[in-house]
C-alpha cells in the first residue's frame, strides 16, 4: 500500500528542469558575475546602514536596463530573506532601506505574481498534451 500512496504522488513528468529554465534569467557569463558582485555589493552597503537612494547610487553598472534588473532581485532577495523567511514586517525593512513601505508592498505582489505565472507555464511544460 505504501508504494502505491508514493507512486500517486509522484508528479507525471519530472519538471524540475522546466521549472528551472522558467525562473532563470538567461545571464550572459560576465553578466552572472557583475550581477553577483553588485548583489554583494549592495549586502555590504546595506549592512553599512546605507540608505536605498544612495546605493542605488553608488552602483556603476553602466547598463541601465541591467541595472534596473540587479537593483530588483535585490530587493526581492532582500523580501525573500527578512520577510518571507525570517518573518520580519514589511514595514522594518521599508524603514531600513528608508523607502516608502509601498515600494516593497509592490515588489511583494511583482514577485507573488512571477511566482503565479512561473507555475502556471510549468504546468502547461509538464503537460503539452492538455495545452490547446
Amino acid at each position: 500500500m505504501k508504494n502505491s500512496k508514493k507512486e500517486m504522488l509522484k508528479p507525471e513528468h519530472e519538471d524540475y528542469d522546466a521549472r528551472f529554465e522558467v525562473v532563470q534569467p538567461g545571464f550572459s557569463a560576465d553578466q552572472e558575475e557583475i550581477h553577483g558582485r553588485a548583489i554583494d555589493f549592495l549586502r555590504k552597503r546595506l549592512k553599512k546602514g546605507v540608505a536605498w537612494k544612495k546605493m542605488v547610487d553608488d552602483l556603476t553598472i553602466q547598463d541601465a536596463p541591467f541595472k534596473a534588473v540587479i537593483l530588483d532581485d535585490f530587493l526581492k532577495i532582500l523580501l525573500a530573506e527578512r520577510h518571507f523567511q525570517a518573518g520580519e514586517e514589511i514595514k522594518s525593512i521599508a524603514q531600513l532601506l528608508q523607502v516608502p513601505v509601498e515600494l516593497l508592498a509592490a515588489v511583494k505582489e511583482d514577485m507573488i505574481r512571477e511566482v503565479r505565472d512561473a507555475s502556471i507555464e510549468v504546468y502547461h511544460r509538464s503537460r503539452p498534451e492538455q495545452t490547446p
